[in-house]
């Protein structure tokens, strides 16, 4: 088992470019903070995890961080922050993509999700979960144009797939203009399955 473990830091260090390019891009003033890049996870589990993350830190920097400008206006930071966490848990790995940015829009997802048909219940039986979770179905986006980065609608379903194939779980939380923080919970590693052996009479 050990030897199938590796850090995450190679991954990591990756979204570091993704960051600095997309930054420019688009004129934003965006920086990186990382924490726990030594955590191992099975090396099966890295493979999958670089397009998730990539897919997510895109999303943070593109909707989650305003311009310097909207951000100084608003009394912040004109630098926005993503910070991008792992850490052991109890036989999981948790890897989590936080944002200062404006949050997720709501009223935004929820008439594009009544739109394309996702939601089953009326509006005041929804949870937020329930709301922001629309984000992972396939062909959802709120961007009306396409855009370089987004608006085709692929991006958060492949993070869910691509997590759900090697037995993780994806969570979204969004508080308005506090920010976005999406966390990944994935089994620390594939070697290992549970089992119950039993006797009868």
């Amino acid at each position: 088992m050990s030897i199938r473990m590796v850090p995450v830091a190679g991954t990591f260090q990756k979204m570091h470019r993704i960051v600095r390019d997309m930054s420019k891009k688009l004129n934003k003033e965006v920086k990186l903070e990382v924490i726990g890049e030594e955590t191992e996870v099975d090396k099966n589990i890295i493979e999958h995890l670089s397009d998730p993350l990539i897919h997510m830190i895109r999303n943070s920097v593109d909707h989650g961080i305003e311009s310097a400008e909207e951000r100084v206006n608003k009394g912040e930071s004109a630098i926005g922050k993503i910070t991008l966490e792992a850490r052991n848990e109890s036989g999981d790995v948790w890897i989590i993509v936080r944002d200062d940015g404006k949050g997720l829009d709501k009223k935004c997802i929820l008439q594009k999700a009544r739109q394309k048909g996702l939601l089953k219940k009326p509006d005041n039986e929804l949870t937020d979960k329930e709301v922001y979770s629309c984000i992972f179905q396939p062909g959802f986006s709120t961007n009306a144009e396409v855009t370089e980065f987004s608006g085709r609608g692929v991006g958060m379903d492949v993070v869910n797939k691509n997590i759900s194939e090697i037995g993780g779980t994806v969570q979204v939380d969004s508080s308005p203009e506090i920010g976005t923080t999406i966390s990944i919970k994935i089994p620390l590693t594939l070697a290992i399955i549970d089992g119950m052996k039993m006797r009868v009479g």
